[in-house]
């Protein structure tokens, strides 16, 4: 289980997250949406929980304190070196690319060509696929249906799918709705700085009386 307890982060004297506190199971339930309005703390949120942030409280994966190492973060906007291609970006991840490549044959990215030369939604796969191989017990995707066509949301659910089956913990934010509705257990509303409401799937149908 992954628990969030008591957290607190503050840039000079605002506080941006205030006695936040969530938990995540990793056998039922792991899939976790994150719905808020700008600045209601989500990026801070998944920065803080990446490790990437100075707060107070505690952070515990299976009673034991979250190590960065435990985490993939796949960001809202993606950086890749320039002329760097899909084949050579992915070796940052395994040493295997036949690896690689087996998880690309989902998406059938142009591996050999410049990531320059790629859409946002392609960028966004190629990407994803760096997440996949990394296969870290909690997993953080901010915005991950951005830029993508039909097909590669048809995927990314079927990814997510079978995330979830092999209990791996994934926080989602999404601001297409119906997105988190194929995806997710639960969803947390963030209202200034902390968890207003933590909605079932069985609420899912009343979305629009919390948004």
């Amino acid at each position: 289980m992954l628990e969030i307890q008591n957290i607190n982060v503050k840039y000079s004297e605002n506080y941006i997250l205030k006695n936040l506190s969530i938990s995540v199971n990793q056998i039922n339930n792991n899939v976790l949406g994150v719905l808020g309005k700008n600045g209601a703390g989500k990026t801070t949120l998944f920065n803080t929980l990446f490790g990437a942030l100075n707060f107070t409280g505690e952070i515990l994966l299976e009673g034991k304190k979250l190590d960065r190492e435990n985490i993939a973060y796949l960001e809202t906007t993606n950086y890749f070196y320039p002329y760097i291609t899909g084949k050579e970006y992915l070796n940052y991840f395994t040493a295997d690319i036949s690896f690689a490549e087996n998880y690309n044959s989902l998406f059938n990215l142009p591996l050999d060509e410049f990531v320059d030369t790629y859409s946002t939604g392609m960028k966004k796969k190629l990407a994803l696929i760096g997440v996949l191989l990394l296969d870290k017990p909690v997993n953080i995707l901010d915005e991950p249906f951005n830029g993508m066509d039909f097909e590669g949301v048809q995927v990314l659910y079927d990814v997510i799918k079978d995330m979830k089956s092999k209990n791996k913990i994934i926080i989602i934010s999404s601001h297409i709705i119906e997105t988190l509705f194929h995806t997710c257990d639960n969803i947390a509303f963030l209202q200034d700085g902390t968890v207003g409401r933590i909605i079932g799937k069985n609420e899912f149908n009343q979305l629009n009386k919390f948004i």
